[in-house]
């Protein structure tokens, strides 16, 4: 009966013991660092880099309905000429139940240091319109190069 309790009372020990150290090594790593971590901000582009600029006024116009503009610009901010620049434009619905999306693409065979060209779409937006709640559209833009350089910009329409 005396080793009974003693292998218990052991047991019981050994149990206090390691709750007590899995507690001590989970508050140890509670406090945040001291240290302030910031982006790093170049002041001046090094190497290629693609600016989209989409026109915020004429997408506060656009409608859910086909057929509707959108200029888009790519600005070649870097300070190399990019060639063979892949322009696509997804749109979807914010109802993730409609898998229905629309891609558009276009091309721009060179684009030298500082230089801006514009692409002109023309979007079928209706797709948020089918949705038996009303959702919002949302208009992803991305821009790439067969080097890596790329840039992505979205936009989300009111239902």
């Amino acid at each position: 009966m005396s080793g009974i309790l003693w292998w218990l009372s052991g047991a019981a020990l050994a149990f206090l013991l390691t709750a007590g150290a899995f507690l001590l090594l989970a508050n140890a790593g509670d406090s945040p660092s001291d240290k302030s971590l910031r982006p790093d901000s170049p002041s001046t582009p090094s190497g290629p880099a693609l600016e989209l600029q989409l026109p915020k006024d004429r997408l506060a116009s656009l409608e859910h309905n086909p057929d509707q503009n959108l200029a888009i610009s790519i600005r070649n901010a870097g300070d190399e000429r990019l060639s063979d620049i892949n322009v696509s434009v997804k749109v979807s619905s914010e109802n993730t139940a409609l898998s229905e999306a629309r891609y558009y693409r276009s091309s721009v065979e060179s684009l030298a240091a500082g230089e801006i060209v514009s692409r002109e779409f023309a979007l079928d937006l209706s797709v948020a319109a089918r949705s038996p709640e009303p959702a919002r559209a949302i208009i992803e833009v991305r821009a790439t190069t067969p080097s890596g350089v790329s840039s992505v910009r979205t936009a989300i329409l009111p239902a």
